[in-house]
């Protein structure tokens, strides 16, 4: 025997719906050429139904397949990397790295234990025409943009797997409670601007000088792209806008109010100017007042999604323009590393981000300034998660929602609803075809009170006793007789959020097999 061999064997975990730390992320990224889908993969992917009609988009017998618009599970950022090559956007390696796998990367290095990965096509290249990039949001979420590409032009249907493209995958990935789309910025963002011209020193000005190693290889092998981080104008933070008004209403289906879309926000353009009672305002000086003065958050407004910001220099983000990476992949694995160590419904706020060396800008005063009792939201914080320096290092600054009412702006009041919703359907799964009478009504009174009480345990509710946490109804005062006669099991939960200020009533309704959210609000 003259060697030996070690081959890593690849298993695919099983799906696990009660999860709450699974993240989707759907981009663009190329094919490691020369690689073979692992055997654990493909057998996945047969399972699943990829491999066979109706919706074959993976040849069983390519072992080179370029797995396009199929969700695959990873459990570790090595497991990725070993099928796409995330650090050839140009097709060349080494070249430039690509937002999908800076962001997969950042999620694992923050926590993150599982991700799909939908990969869409090959990526742009650097100089593409921006109608060229936003012909791609169609990719993304096709219907988005009009037109559909070809293959896509049928709107997004839980009850047809066919109909599954990008993001639309949510419908067939129970575990899934994030979504992120990392080329997002990039797509709707205006032509590079120029880097700034470097200060140099005065010449013959006294300075330092690096000490050269005997025989050290001079260079990196990643060079920073000459070109600025993608910059939005108005007009691009419209279409940014636009398209996440289109991925809220995907995710108002009742089957997906589980997940929650991590979105970067867009740098502003240098030359990105509003008006202000004083005169005109660079948006650089106060991102905040801008996005309310120019209504860009209105359209999309939503307890389902979450902003972050700002940008990172991370310890392996040097292949990207000015080696800022978007931070909502950072943002995603801080949020399951919660979800994972210390439970969905707490929140993020001052936990730390490993290997995030700056953050470009640092946010102000201004952006964390709270407003004042009856006065209109203003400040960046109170509707985007800001991450930044501490005395402590790197934290989370806030944990808020883009949404407008104050009810559904707490991160961790979304999600603990979210969780609430998700534990709901997996109890509910054998009451939903059973007969609507009063046997049933309390069982499920039963089984969401035993539910409601671990969460009260865990925390995550405020009360001194369980009565006063949460309460449940289901009985003739929660039902019409339509519903009855229609099959329609109702039950009125209220409780109280251990983050919230009011208590939230939450009404779920079983009908065709489902468990779903039909009303929420505060009360």
């Amino acid at each position: 025997m003259r060697r030996l061999t070690f081959e890593v064997t690849e298993r695919v975990a099983p799906t696990a719906p009660e999860r709450m730390d699974v993240a989707l992320f759907v981009g663009f990224v190329r094919r490691r050429p020369g690689t073979s889908v692992p055997a654990a993969l493909s057998r996945y992917l047969f399972e699943q139904g990829w491999m066979t009609a109706p919706t074959l988009r993976v040849d069983p017998n390519d072992p080179q397949a370029p797995l396009t618009d199929v969700p695959l599970p990873f459990e570790s950022f090595a497991a990725f990397e070993r099928i796409f090559d995330w650090r050839a956007r140009a097709g060349t390696a080494p070249d430039e790295f690509t937002a999908l796998g800076a962001a997969v990367q950042a999620f694992f290095v923050q926590g993150g234990r599982k991700c799909y990965v939908v990969r869409m096509a090959d990526p742009l290249t650097p100089g593409a025409e921006r109608a060229t990039r936003l012909g791609r949001l169609n990719l993304l979420l096709p219907g988005s943009r009009v037109p559909a590409p070809p293959g896509m032009e049928h709107p997004a249907s839980a009850a047809d797997r066919t109909t599954w493209h990008g993001a639309a995958h949510l419908f067939g990935l129970q575990d899934v409670s994030f979504l992120c789309l990392p080329d997002l910025p990039e797509l709707v963002a205006d032509a590079p601007e120029p880097l700034p011209i470097p200060r140099l020193p005065p010449a013959g000005a006294p300075g330092f000088v690096e000490c050269a190693t005997h025989g050290a290889a001079i260079g990196s092998e990643w060079k920073t792209p000459e070109r600025a981080a993608p910059r939005c104008g108005l007009t691009a933070y419209l279409d940014w806008a636009a398209f996440l008004a289109v991925v809220a209403e995907l995710l108002r289906d009742r089957r997906l109010r589980e997940t929650h879309l991590v979105a970067a926000l867009p740098l502003p353009s240098t030359s990105l100017v509003f008006d202000t009672p004083a005169g005109k305002r660079a948006a650089t000086q106060d991102l905040g007042a801008f996005l309310h003065a120019s209504g860009v958050l209105t359209p999309f407004q939503s307890a389902f999604i979450q902003l972050a910001y700002p940008w990172l220099r991370t310890a392996s983000s040097e292949g990207l323009p000015e080696r800022l990476v978007a931070p909502d992949g950072a943002l995603t694995g801080v949020l399951a590393r919660n979800a994972l160590l210390r439970g969905t419904f707490r929140s993020a706020l001052g936990l730390g981000l490993a290997e995030v060396r700056e953050v470009f800008p640092i946010p102000t005063r201004l952006d964390q300034e709270p407003r004042e009792p009856g006065s209109p939201l203003r400040a960046l914080g109170e509707r985007v998660t800001l991450l930044g320096p501490t005395p402590r290092g790197m934290q989370v600054l806030s944990d808020v929602t883009s949404s407008q009412r104050g009810s559904h702006r707490q991160a961790p009041v979304s999600r603990l609803i979210s969780s609430v919703l998700r534990a709901a359907r997996q109890l509910g799964a054998d009451l939903t075809f059973s007969p609507s009478n009063e046997d049933t009504w309390l069982a499920l009174r039963y089984r969401m009170e035993s539910v409601l009480g671990r969460f009260f345990a865990e925390g995550a509710l405020r009360g001194a006793t369980p009565r006063e946490a949460f309460s449940v109804r289901c009985d003739r005062t929660t039902m019409t007789q339509d519903d009855l006669d229609n099959g329609r099991l109702i039950a009125l939960v209220e409780l109280a959020p251990a983050a919230a200020i009011e208590r939230v009533q939450v009404l779920l309704s079983a009908l065709e097999g489902d468990v779903s959210l039909q009303q929420e609000e505060a009360a």
